[in-house]
């Protein structure tokens, strides 16, 4: 099943979650509505009213969330939305082993583990506690300090017998939102809305599609990667397409994807590779590790072909034209 995109949702009240949530549904195929950074909601409401299929959550502090009440109050307030029969609840790890019990047949459970301070250590450990606490999806979310932090999660998914979301917040974490797609088993993304995000990181559901092309993504064949810091160079970007659109006519589905990252690291080397990226630009601004040497990845070079070691290169990525036939002619 292609992977999801879900719009978080953080409104003041129940009619202008539903209205955000009206607007996304013209990108977005999922909504979650975070309870916890709502000011006030009619939960029946929201979740038979949503014009997408809803997630519910409602956060606690140590989660990244900002509940007010008592932790008590807000597990009444996931049971109620079970009993409601959402079609998904996200539950962090402890409470799920008294609430997951609670899911009808036609639900599903998120079950949710974040770490604000860094990427979270064992991935496979904390995914098997979570399914054997009941839950159907495994949601894992690390903080992102470079753009080596975008392996763990992508590895993850790489690995993934089952649903799962991973995720690197923070802006050196933008791969992991915009690769998902390349990964079968990643069940969603998240976007924000055109006003507001509820993570580090998050892109508006908008972008990701008409601008980053998030709908080609799990189909794209070959697909090509360019990395620049933002903001990203939108004209040099669709340059690039129309030479790509020349070298793959229709029926090939070759995409481009612009990441914004200000560095290329063995880690996210790593991760590109595992996300099936055939061809990689690096723009001059971004630092290239000198530990990519030990990977056939030449660092004073800006283009590189992927899936082979040494990775042949172009030592400039200024002609697009240029670029697009070293691609198409595999370095030749």
């Amino acid at each position: 099943m292609p992977t999801h995109l879900a719009v978080a949702i953080a409104a003041t009240d129940t009619e202008a979650a539903l209205e955000q949530a009206q607007q996304a549904s013209a990108f977005a195929t999922l909504v979650e509505y975070r309870l916890d950074l709502m000011d006030d909601f009619d939960l029946h409401k929201l979740i038979h009213n949503s014009p997408l299929p809803a997630i519910i959550t409602c956060r606690w502090s140590e989660e990244g969330g900002r509940f007010p009440g008592s932790e008590q109050e807000r597990r009444d307030i996931l049971r109620q939305a079970l009993v409601l029969g959402a079609a998904f609840v996200d539950i962090e790890a402890e409470a799920l082993a008294e609430l997951a019990p609670l899911a009808g047949p036609q639900m599903r459970i998120i079950g949710s583990h974040h770490d604000f301070q860094g990427m979270m250590g064992d991935w496979a450990a904390t995914e098997i506690k979570l399914r054997a606490r009941g839950a159907h999806i495994v949601k894992l979310v690390g903080m992102a300090a470079t753009t080596d932090d975008a392996l763990p999660p992508l590895a993850w998914l790489h690995r993934l017998k089952g649903p799962g979301v991973g995720i690197a917040m923070g802006e050196a974490g933008a791969a992991t939102r915009l690769l998902a797609a390349r990964f079968p088993r990643a069940f969603l993304t998240f976007a924000a809305t055109e006003t507001r995000g509820t993570a580090a990181g998050q892109i508006s559901a908008n972008e990701m599609v008409e601008r980053f092309g998030f709908r080609h993504l799990a189909r794209a064949e070959p697909c090509f990667v360019l990395l620049a810091p933002p903001p990203l160079p939108w004209p040099f970007i669709e340059d690039l397409r129309s030479a790509l659109k020349q070298a793959f006519p229709s029926p090939a589905h070759a995409w481009l994807l612009p990441i914004p990252a200000d560095s290329l690291t063995p880690g996210l080397l790593l991760a590109l590779e595992l996300a099936h990226v055939r061809g990689l630009i690096a723009l001059p601004e971004v630092v290239r590790d000198p530990a990519l040497r030990e990977y056939g990845l030449d660092p004073d070079h800006q283009v590189w072909i992927l899936g082979s070691s040494p990775h042949p290169s172009l030592a400039k990525a200024d002609d697009p034209d240029e670029i697009i036939h070293f691609f198409a002619t595999g370095g030749r």
